[in-house]
């Protein structure tokens, strides 16, 4: 258990409190009992009044109402009342003094034999001090926020009560009273330096004392010096003053020195403390935003080898699934199939399709998948997602769609935004068990300066925001939750890829993502992808407007795996195709420079043993400009996405189904077979 560093601090003014009300108590019982040691400390000097000795009183219940530990209702109004008592004593004194009347309060309890202008009244000083001291603790009773002010107020005080004892000990009456009226006494003027410390030292985290209290080595060295500034300088004047080495026309002017001395350099330490602490204060903020960035950094580092292993397995993985899902695709198109074998069929594409998917998510959180990037409006892609969405989530989850009718179109690919929403609702959804809220909201932001918390460069970005009611995440659970595998969930209810599947198209897209969570109180995703300045229309890839028949089309087929192959080759051979089939680079050269026909499609893998695809496709589009260039590919490597913007180069996304493969074919060589399709209806209609 941690200890109070302010217990000490706090221990000090509430003795202060306590000072007050004995001081104000023996005062009270001198002028009771005419005992002249307790109204006037020191012999043949002024005596303090009664009403100073109330104002004492009440002053020091104020205080220690206000330090105590555990405050109520009850203590904040005693403690204001009490404040306010001491206001008014002080207030009612100073009208005297102004309007030169009497009020009757000098004499009400004890009469004062001694003093014979204004008998029993309390000096000028002395009662400004009281209205001062008064209103710094009922502001502080009212309201800490006002702290600096109150702790201002105290100050004063303590300045005036430091004349006044100084004027004491260099023996100059002008420093605390007036030969005309009434001075204050001596044990006054120390009631005041106590009840100013008091006041300060009652909260030492706020306010102008917090710099002073400051951990930092501002304060540190603050503390270290106050004493100094204080003590010095009087005591070097109490040996001037006291050596006689000066006349009594110069005492005045040493005072004036040294109290404006002990001014000037408490005032040059606050100062000092204060840059101190600030200068610390922004090392402080630099280190936790460099703690930050290492952390995103060694996040980012992980991720990256995580994803160079996913990738590599889920190459290897989608060869073996495109087979599978492939076969059972051509077996599946035969009508004559028995019913029992079709349904064990439908069951090893159910299985294999499950399993395509979750390579896919192992290549998006390594962002490691061929995208196709479009222009898109991101209402769009989420409006259409509504009803499926409302199918998903439980029917006591209130769901709610804010879409910016404004919003900005981002370049992302349709599909993987779909993931985006759909994983972010399913953990939503997870999440409130008992019901709750569910909103998704998208709108324009612009951010002029990169945060420490993330990597993100300042621009106009638009924001998905996916917000619940749910459970909620503590700070260690959200340190992890983009880490693939990761999962709060009960064995057999989650993957742990969600989340990192979300992160990886998020940083595909050249988008970030942040986390708002509280535990108990739900969660909020928000994903920044950056606006598209030219907007375009929206383009759904992988969608055919026709589906004409092959006639005969030349395709080269070069993939080193060879039941892959062999399933390719059979799939377009049945459909009409020729085909030519090499597996390695070398092979499909030569037989690209045997061929004396037109070859009209080239189908490569882009990693193969030797010359990769990219490679292959450039020799092959040297010799033959016209043949176009299919990829089957698993990677998103930097040689795929620039060859992508050569006309007549596109890709496949491994693993594919033969329907697949034949629609992605038909895409790119519509022209062909549109203009064969024309001639053979022309030829038709010659013979008819």
């Amino acid at each position: 258990m941690s200890q109070d560093p302010y217990k000490v601090y706090r221990t000090v003014a509430r003795l202060g409190g306590v000072l007050l009300l004995l001081l104000g108590a023996l005062v009270l019982l001198g002028w009771l009992w005419n005992i002249a040691l307790l109204t006037t400390v020191l012999p043949g000097r002024i005596a303090m009044k009664p009403n100073t000795g109330i104002g004492f009183l009440f002053l020091g219940l104020a205080l220690f109402l206000l330090t105590r530990s555990t405050k109520t209702r009850s203590t904040q109004l005693w403690c204001a009342a009490s404040a306010t008592v001491v206001i008014l004593i002080g207030l009612l004194t100073l009208s005297e003094y102004l309007f030169h009347f009497d009020l009757g309060i000098d004499q009400l309890l004890f009469k004062d034999l001694v003093q014979s202008p204004f008998p029993g009244r309390m000096a000028q000083i002395t009662a400004l001090n009281f209205c001062v001291a008064g209103l710094s603790v009922l502001l502080f009773t009212l309201s800490e926020k006002r702290a600096n002010i109150s702790q201002a107020l105290a100050a004063t005080t303590g300045l005036s009560a430091l004349f006044a004892v100084i004027g004491y000990l260099y023996g100059l009456p002008v420093l605390y009273g007036s030969v005309q009226y009434t001075s204050m006494a001596l044990h006054t003027g120390v009631g005041f330096l106590v009840c100013s410390l008091s006041v300060l030292f009652c909260r030492p985290d706020l306010g102008l004392m917090s710099v002073l209290t400051n951990p930092d080595p501002g304060g540190w060295l603050a503390r270290k010096l106050l004493p100094v500034a204080v003590l010095v300088p009087a005591g070097l004047g109490a040996v001037c003053i006291h050596s006689r080495l000066f006349s009594s026309d110069v005492r005045l002017n040493i005072a004036s020195l040294v109290v404006g001395q002990m001014v000037l350099f408490v005032a040059l330490v606050w100062v000092l403390a204060f840059v101190l602490n600030r200068a610390e204060g922004e090392k402080a903020t630099a280190q936790e935003a460099l703690a930050r960035s290492e952390k995103l950094l060694q996040q980012s580092q992980k991720m990256e080898a995580i994803g160079l292993l996913a990738g590599g397995v889920a190459h290897d993985f989608n060869n073996l699934l495109a087979v599978i899902n492939g076969y059972s695709d051509l077996l599946l198109e035969h009508l004559d199939l028995p019913e029992p074998d079709r349904r064990s069929l439908e069951q090893i594409k159910q299985a294999g399709n499950s399993a395509a998917s979750l390579t896919r998510q192992l290549l998006m959180l390594s962002r490691q998948q061929v995208v196709e990037p479009v222009v898109l409006n991101i209402n769009q892609t989420v409006g259409n997602l509504d009803k499926m969405l409302r199918r998903l989530i439980k029917e006591n989850i209130q769901f709610s769609l804010v879409l910016d009718r404004q919003l900005d179109r981002v370049k992302a690919d349709p599909g993987q935004i779909e993931q985006i929403v759909l994983n972010l609702v399913v953990n939503a959804r997870d999440a409130m068990p008992n019901g709750g809220t569910l909103r998704i909201q998208t709108k324009n932001v612009e951010k002029s300066t990169p945060q420490a918390s993330s990597d993100a460069s300042p621009g106009r970005f638009v924001l998905l925001e996916v917000t619940d009611t749910g459970t909620g995440m503590d700070p260690q659970t959200q340190a992890h939750i983009f880490e693939p595998f990761f999962t709060t969930k009960a064995v057999g209810k989650g993957t742990g890829l969600g989340l990192a599947t979300v992160y990886g198209i998020v940083k595909q897209s050249n988008g970030h993502i942040e986390v708002q969570s509280t535990l108990g109180r739900g969660s909020s995703f928000q994903i920044y992808l950056p606006a598209e300045t030219q907007a375009g229309a929206i383009v759904e890839p992988g969608k055919d407007a026709t589906e004409a028949a092959f006639s005969g089309e030349t395709i080269l087929v070069v993939e080193d795996a060879t039941p892959l192959r062999d399933l390719i080759c059979q799939a377009l051979s049945v459909s009409g195709c020729t085909v030519l089939s090499a597996p390695e680079a070398q092979e499909a050269l030569r037989i690209v420079s045997q061929q004396t026909g037109a070859i009209d499609l080239l189908i490569t893998d882009v990693i193969m043993p030797g010359m990769n695809g990219p490679a292959l496709a450039k020799q092959v589009r040297a010799l033959r400009p016209e043949t176009k260039i299919l990829y089957m590919t698993g990677y998103s490597g930097e040689f795929v996405r620039s060859d992508m913007l050569i006309p007549g180069v596109s890709f496949i996304q491994k693993p594919f189904t033969p329907a697949d493969l034949r629609r992605k074919i038909r895409k790119m060589l519509a022209d062909k077979l549109q203009a064969a399709a024309g001639a053979a209806k022309k030829a038709a209609g010659s013979a008819g």
